[in-house]
């Protein structure tokens, strides 16, 4: 089942590893040796001892007090109190030293997707968020009652994580300070990471794993792997759309995000899993026993792709037993459409009792869990659309709806949807009638429905439609005459109007129009866009739409003016409060005037005029889409007030109070931490701990060093 392998053997356990690229591996052994690999020759290219201090334990190999990302490694020793960061490209001097784990014995680190952040968890319950490119804390968190079990951290999601042998969970809101998620579980977790913004998968020591809901707060569903296995280590698939979970009995599962079902699972030939690594080319994979195993993932991949081309699925699984991993291919969804336009032939073929051939032609999709799953559920309702297909072919349609209520999963099968079909043909024919000759055909339009009178759920829908045969004349005429209004009236009067042609030519008018309003949007014809938008209030569907294009084209208008007699602070305003997007042509005009300005205030900035830029700034303070554009430039402002104060009177600056005045506003960013390295100030930096998120609506000083005396220009 396993595709061709190459393997490197190591004299230590793997016990971190990392794809820098895809011609690049890095890997952190037990020894603390870090090894670089490259992928397209397989061979070691560089071996660097991080450190002859460290003992690894024997007791637990997963306990890991380093880590490596894509550039950088991170190691930490308790004997000298110092944990440094190392570009893996140099391996020679650290590219910062820091001692937050001090005294403390480090259990768990990892980095962000890009190095950008480092997240460290100790024995202590201590975790920390640290910005590895200069050694400044981003955030002390919370702290847990026992050890760190498992650490996750997210630039891109902004979000981190950490588990605790107390089984706690706490999910961080890097951004704004705040916890996002916090819960006791039942289980210790072993390994962490985020699916997106909303959505942390975890793996725990008694075989699950549990996805949870971060928006919601709540576990969305949690799995048993195997009550006799310990899941190590997982990764993410490239799509996101599947896990693969490696455990200490060297077992490997794939499992379907979405659902938390087990794709398939393989025994690998070497003992206790502790690295996944994925490239274009090669799954690979760490063991204890210090293998690391390259294997060709995509084998036979070209044969496979041709045979699904070729719906050929019965060989295209067969390759399963060559390659277990093109289970998880992205061709492998083909099988499951394939399956949807077998399965209507597999149902029919159960309802007229022919269980052998409907089981041959499921055969070859049973390999895949859903189809599985569906099948599984076909067959325990055979007997039931045996009676369902026996009731609709001898047109015993009263039966057919009482057999699908005490079965409602009937309802899913195509034999009901050609039950339904049956039923709006019948439905229709007597509207046409209806719409004709209200009193003459009345009748002919009953007779028509004869075989669902009775149908219980049917039958209040007959009767009303019958009783008031008139409506079909009226809805008609409404219609002709453009009375969409009253006509709209009439069918949230008469439900059954919504089941006739006419209502769904008429839905179509309204689509037309509303086409047609924003292209006269794009074409800035604001005064025929409120014409029709008027119109289209009449059709009840689209009466939001109408509303907010009617508001849009009234904004337009009035942007218009101001944006000719440049008046940017009232178009500012006018777009903040009517949410105009960017992809009207009159907003990307005032965008371009937006960047004008702030291009002038950068320029004032140069020139240290400070204060003339506060007042210009000013007045768009308390405009939400402008907040961000003034916290940028009084970023600026006070970088540039932190220089002249270091030129001007650095041993009389309050430095450290100046800084946290500057993080009271602004997280740790780029431009703070590049001033501190230039002007030896980083150590003052080091030691803020950062303790609450900048406020929602600042109000900004307009100084922000802190001495004795004012220290920039012009800024009174």
């Amino acid at each position: 089942m396993l595709p061709s392998s190459r393997e490197i053997t190591f004299h230590s356990a793997i016990s971190y590893a990392s794809v820098a690229n895809e011609s690049t591996l890095q890997v952190i052994d037990n020894q603390s040796y870090l090894h670089t690999i490259n992928l397209n020759a397989l061979r070691i290219t560089q071996n660097t001892l991080l450190s002859n201090a460290y003992t690894h334990s024997l007791f637990d190999y997963y306990k890991r007090p380093f880590s490596v990302g894509k550039n950088l490694a991170y190691i930490s020793f308790v004997q000298n109190n110092m944990e440094h960061i190392i570009d893996t490209r140099l391996a020679n001097e650290p590219v910062s030293t820091f001692h937050y784990n001090q005294n403390e014995v480090v259990s768990k680190a990892a980095f962000s997707e890009n190095d950008q952040f480092l997240i460290t968890g100790n024995e202590r319950g201590r975790s920390y968020i640290i910005s590895p490119e200069d050694g400044t804390i981003q955030a002390d968190l919370p702290v847990t009652s026992d050890v760190i079990s498992a650490v996750a951290i997210s630039e891109e999601y902004k979000l981190a994580a950490y588990a605790s042998f107390s089984h706690e969970l706490i999910v961080y809101k890097i951004n704004s300070f705040s916890i996002a998620f916090e819960q006791k579980l039942n289980d210790v977790i072993e390994m962490m990471t985020f699916v997106d913004e909303y959505t942390l998968l975890a793996i725990t020591r008694n075989g699950k794993i549990i996805k949870i809901d971060l928006y919601k707060g709540k576990i969305l569903k949690e799995m048993i792997l195997d009550q006799n296995v310990w899941p190590s280590v997982m990764v993410l698939s490239h799509s996101k759309k599947f896990v693969y979970v490696g455990t200490r009995e060297s077992t490997l599962f794939a499992v379907y995000v979405k659902t938390l079902d087990i794709l398939y699972q393989v025994k690998l030939p070497y003992h206790g899993l502790t690295t996944l690594s994925r490239t274009q080319k090669n799954f690979i994979i760490g063991f204890k026993t210090g293998e690391l195993l390259f294997y060709n993932h995509r084998e036979f991949e070209e044969q496979f792709i041709t045979y699904i081309k070729l719906k050929q699925i019965k060989e295209a699984c067969l390759i399963f037993q060559k390659n277990i991993f093109l289970m998880s291919h992205r061709e492998t969804k083909k099988i499951y459409e394939y399956w949807l336009e077998e399965k209507e032939t597999v149902i029919n073929l159960l309802s007229r009792g022919d269980i052998e051939q409907a089981q041959k032609i499921a055969e070859p999709f049973l390999f895949h869990p859903k189809c599985k799953l569906e099948f599984r559920e076909i067959e325990e309702l055979q007997p039931d659309l045996m009676a369902l297909q026996r009731c609709i072919r001898s047109m015993r349609y009263v039966l057919a709806y009482d057999l699908a209520k005490l079965k409602p999963e009937l309802r899913k099968s195509s034999l009901f949807t050609q039950l339904e079909s049956l039923w709006n043909k019948n439905l229709q024919k007597a509207q046409i009638l209806l719409a004709r000759e209200p009193l003459l055909n009345k009748e002919a339009a009953q007779e028509s429905l004869r075989d669902f009178l009775e149908v219980e759920e049917k039958k209040p829908i007959i009767e009303n439609m019958l009783k008031r045969s008139g409506i079909f004349t009226m809805a008609e005429n409404s219609v002709k005459e453009k009375n969409f209004s009253f006509y709209f009236r009439l069918v949230a009067q008469n439900i059954f109007l919504e089941s006739t042609p006419l209502y769904q030519k008429v839905l179509q008018v309204g689509e037309r129009i509303q086409n047609e309003i924003l292209k006269y949007l794009e074409e800035k014809n604001y005064k025929q866009s409120l014409i029709l938008s008027d119109i289209l209030h009449q059709f009840r569907p689209y009466q939001n739409q109408a509303n907010r294009l009617k508001e849009v084209s009234k904004a337009l208008l009035i942007l218009e003016h101001q944006i000719e007699h440049k008046m940017l602070f009232e178009a500012v305003k006018t777009q903040d409060q009517f949410q105009l997007q960017s992809h009207y042509a009159l907003v990307e005009q005032l965008e371009q005037m937006k960047q004008v300005f702030q291009t002038e205030q950068m320029a004032l900035i140069e020139e240290k005029e400070y204060a003339k830029v506060f007042s210009n700034i000013e007045p768009y303070m308390q405009i939400s889409i402008c907040k961000q554009n003034v916290a940028n430039i009084i970023r600026k402002i006070y970088i540039a007030q932190l220089k002249d104060a270091y030129e001007q009177r650095d041993a009389t600056v309050d430095w450290e109070k100046s800084f946290l005045t500057y993080l009271k506003f602004f997280p740790m960013d780029k431009l703070l931490v590049e001033f501190a390295k230039e002007h030896q100030k980083l150590e003052v930096l080091k030691h803020i701990i950062i303790a609450s998120p900048p406020p929602q609506n600042p109000i900004y000083p307009k100084n922000l060093v802190s001495g004795p005396t004012s220290s920039a220009k012009k800024t009174s």
